[in-house]
C-alpha cells in the first residue's frame, strides 16, 4: 500500500507549524500560524501563512533556517 500522506505538527507557545504532505502529488502544504493562550488555558491558533511547496523549495527553507541557527550559535560562543 502507497503512502500518501503524512502529517507532522511543531507546536510552541508562540506559533505552530503544520505539515501535510503528499507524497503522491510529491507536494507539502506547509501552515504557519501564530498561537495565543497557554497549555493551561488551552492553545488558539491565529490565521497566519500556508504554502504548498516541493522539495527543492523545502530544502532552500531549511538551508537558510539551518543558516540563522549557526550563526545564533556562533554569537554565543564568542
Amino acid at each position: 500500500m502507497l503512502e500518501l500522506i503524512r502529517k507532522n505538527t511543531f507546536l510552541t507557545d508562540q506559533f505552530t507549524i503544520e505539515t501535510d504532505t503528499n507524497v503522491d502529488s510529491a507536494l507539502s502544504v506547509v501552515s504557519i500560524n501564530a498561537v495565543d493562550g497557554n497549555e493551561a488555558d488551552g492553545f488558539k491558533e491565529n490565521t497566519g501563512i500556508t504554502l504548498s511547496l516541493d522539495y527543492e523549495e523545502l530544502d532552500e527553507i531549511i538551508f537558510i533556517l539551518q543558516e540563522a541557527s549557526n550563526a545564533l550559535k556562533r554569537s554565543e560562543n564568542r
